[in-house]
């Protein structure tokens, strides 16, 4: 099997970009060449341990994030039973990830919320889009200052830029998936 440079070198360029750093401070903080970082980053120059452990330590970002999901699978089936589960704070209900990879340009969460708890976010600007589909029950969405009420089968869709608010106001369980691009969770 070979290895597969391009993936690897993506990742690195994905993670300095995210991070604001330019090859020349990645340079700075490795003592590596810009020459040879920029290689890696292509794909054209296979990296030494000690050039990726240099990179790791310079970026924070542990080694296994490079070769996470390296495999060419088209297809990926996550059973039930092998779901990531999350734990969120002041939440009974349950989160879970639908699906998910280091490298994919899309991201699920099934999230089943209890009366009375709700869900928020509001890091922002982040760059894309969201939708929700409500499975069970029913939900209040506040978008940014807009208000909505959705119940079972209803979707919602809305850009990234807004914060949101999930809330179950009602005396059921209510279960609903949110699904986002980019994967910026």
């Amino acid at each position: 099997m070979e290895l597969p440079l391009e993936r690897i070198g993506g990742k690195i360029r994905a993670v300095r970009k995210r991070q604001g750093q330019t090859l020349e401070a990645l340079s700075h903080s490795t003592g590596l060449s810009k020459g040879l970082l920029s290689q890696v980053e292509r794909g054209v120059s296979q990296p030494s341990l000690e050039t990726l452990w240099k990179i790791t330590i310079a970026l924070d970002t542990p080694i296994v994030h490079f070769f996470d999901d390296l495999t060419d699978q088209r297809v990926r089936i996550i059973r039930e039973s092998e779901r990531k589960k999350i734990i969120m704070p002041g939440i009974l209900g349950s989160c879970e990830w639908l699906g998910q990879s280091s490298n994919a340009r899309l991201r699920a969460m099934e999230i089943l919320l209890h009366p009375g708890e709700k869900v928020v976010h509001n890091d922002l600007p982040i760059e894309g889009e969201v939708c929700i589909l409500v499975k069970y029950g029913q939900l209040d969405v506040e978008i940014g200052e807009e208000h909505y009420s959705v119940t079972a089968g209803d979707s919602l869709f809305f850009d990234c830029q807004y914060s949101y608010l999930f809330t179950n106001q009602t005396n059921d369980k209510a279960t609903f998936d949110i699904i986002f691009t980019p994967s910026h969770i």
